[in-house]
């Protein structure tokens, strides 16, 4: 189980990472996903906040595309399902120290694939 909620709150990091990264191509760069409150508030609860920008992918990406970014935001969105926890929910709660480091790493992992991909 601990296992779990390790990969779990790495991915949530990894999709975050990759959510905020589409949400600023879409919109610039003073987007919510950017802010540090934000990102304190969803690295520890990330079901809470996460799922609304998941099902706002899809905008993110429409938008960057108006705005000219349309092949980076398309190479971003397709990472996306690879992100989620197979077969569960994103966890509601990391608060745990070590949780909050696990999360942080997939957000550092994410945007090293991201930098290399596009």
């Amino acid at each position: 189980m601990a296992r779990d909620i390790e990969a779990d709150a790495y991915l949530c990091g990894r999709l975050y990472a990759a959510l905020a990264e589409l949400q600023r191509l879409g919109i610039g760069e003073h987007h919510s996903l950017g802010r540090q409150e934000t990102l304190r508030k969803l690295a520890k609860e990330p079901s809470k906040h996460l799922i609304d920008h998941l099902h706002k992918a899809g905008k993110y990406l429409v938008d960057a595309g108006r705005r000219g970014q349309g092949s980076p935001a398309a190479t971003v969105f397709r990472s996306l399902p690879d992100l989620l926890p197979t077969g569960r929910e994103l966890p509601g709660c990391l608060r745990d120290a070590a949780l909050q480091e696990r999360f942080q790493a997939g957000i550092t992992a994410q945007r090293a694939e991201i930098a290399k991909a596009v």
